[in-house]
């Protein structure tokens, strides 16, 4: 007996790769190419910072490094064949912005050190210990008549390996207390904007590669394109989505001591601008393998984005696309649908595909931007060979990322050339692009934030907190 196999259409095409938009209106595919050539997108802009004011919290020396390591690298880095040198951070350079490395310090004094370091000391009671130290700190920059622009925390080595991650088991329940998240929350409470520099970074050598970090070039432009926005600019702006687009990523994550009955959505917007906000869900109860909203909080999720995308930008969305790593529950559907109902959409399932490979001849893996369909599935390199840069920037093999869902009003290349416009909008460094989109990108760093922060602390809606 013969076996009849149902055959799939494959077919290949590229998508070009997605402009950025900087200052006059200048637009390149690269920022590290883009910001030298014009400026950031808001140098001429009201929201441009002239000036940013670095703060301290660390020990005496790791704050006296930090200042001089800072200091070094604004006056720009060397770069070589593969790593773009960095244009500094300059007035009278393309930034066109000067960081005050002489602004107000918070030390952490060595009987603080010593106290958090105790043989006999419990890890999450060190941890939170070392908390409080940092808060207060943070406390008394907070309480300056002006406060830094951004707050520069670096601490000992010792002291970030000891507590980076701390585990904890309670009654079966596994929780993980991370550092970073715990300081960001911390800060946020306090209005400040955070920035960790770990020792290794700060005693670094700004004119040889000698460690085992990136290449010194690459850390200074991801760090001044993060400080750049986390004062209040924008680095660039996408170029073609069309206005009154809002892209919503919703996620996931379970709050301390929890069982996985209990979940909140994390809902992370970003308008045709690049304009990006946070919002936290309520928490709902969920049972099975993989949490989905009940349709009445999907629902109002929407009405939250929607109030926020008006607040923020002065206008109602015409056009709302929702990304997540699950598919959509049909309640959950139903929710998001029928809120949706006034306006054009898309609900998008994206998640990183390992099954599937596109081979092809010669060096170099598949371009980035590839897409590959075969039947009804789409699949996108939004990692590979770059043709612009002449190389592939991975150590490793590249896998493509997979619309598993769609239901909604466009084009599913359409939606996947967003898809690869998104992977550019990541203002915490300069590189070419990501993996993920910025939508989930950061979903679990978010979460973690959130999960830090009070049930009756209404969260930073603006992303800057958050990186």
């Amino acid at each position: 007996m013969s076996l009849a196999l149902k055959s799939l259409n494959l077919g290949v095409e590229w998508i070009g790769e997605p402009a950025l938009a900087f200052a006059g209106n200048l637009t390149h595919i690269d920022p590290k190419v883009g910001i030298p050539a014009a400026g950031p997108w808001s140098r001429d802009q009201p929201n441009h910072p002239a000036a940013v004011t670095a703060g301290f919290i660390g020990t005496a020396e790791s704050i006296a490094k930090a200042r001089a390591w800072l200091s070094r690298a604004a006056e720009g880095v060397d770069g070589d064949d593969e790593h773009h040198p960095f244009c500094g951070f300059q007035p009278d350079g393309p930034f066109a912005s000067r960081l005050r490395t002489d602004g107000p310090e918070a030390k952490i004094t060595a009987a603080e050190i010593r106290a958090v370091t105790a043989d006999r000391l419990r890890r999450l009671d060190g941890f939170n210990q070392l908390l409080d130290v940092i808060d207060d700190c943070l406390h008394r920059l907070a309480g300056l008549d002006a406060p830094p622009s951004v707050v520069f925390i670096t601490l000992p080595s010792e002291i970030t390996k000891r507590y980076w991650a701390v585990h904890q088991r309670n009654r079966g329940v596994e929780t993980v207390w991370n550092l970073r998240a715990g300081i960001k929350a911390r800060a946020m409470q306090r209005g400040l904007r955070t920035q960790l520099l770990q020792q290794e970074t700060v005693e670094s050598d700004l004119d040889a590669h000698t460690s085992d970090l990136e290449h010194p070039a690459d850390l200074a432009w991801n760090l001044f394109t993060a400080i750049y926005f986390k004062a209040g600019g924008f680095p660039w702006t996408p170029v073609g989505l069309a206005e009154g687009t809002c892209h919503l990523g919703v996620t996931f994550y379970r709050p301390h001591g929890e069982r996985s009955t209990m979940r909140t959505s994390v809902a992370q917007a970003f308008a045709e601008n690049g304009e990006a906000f946070v919002l936290r869900g309520s928490p709902f109860e969920w049972k099975g393998k993989w949490p989905h909203l009940p349709a009445e909080e999907a629902s109002r999720l929407i009405s939250d984005v929607i109030g926020r995308y008006k607040q923020t930008m002065g206008r109602t969305p015409r056009r709302i696309v929702i990304h997540k790593q699950s598919r959509f529950f049909p309640d959950e559907r139903e929710g998001f649908e029928d809120a949706l109902s006034n306006y054009e959409y898309d609900l998008v399932s994206l998640a990183p595909s390992t099954g599937v490979r596109v081979m092809r001849h010669g060096e170099y893996p598949p371009p980035r931007g590839t897409c590959v369909s075969l039947g009804d599935r789409r699949y996108l390199y939004t990692t590979g060979y770059v043709p612009s840069l002449g190389r592939y920037p991975h150590g490793h093999v590249p896998a493509p990322v997979q619309i598993t869902d769609h239901v909604g009003d466009s084009s599913a290349r359409d939606l996947l050339r967003e898809v690869l416009l998104l992977t550019k909008m990541n203002w915490n460094s300069a590189r070419f692009a990501e993996r993920l989109p910025v939508t989930v990108r950061f979903a679990g760093e978010v979460g973690a934030i959130l999960r830090d922060l009070p049930d009756t602390y209404e969260p930073e809606a603006r992303y800057a907190f958050y990186m």
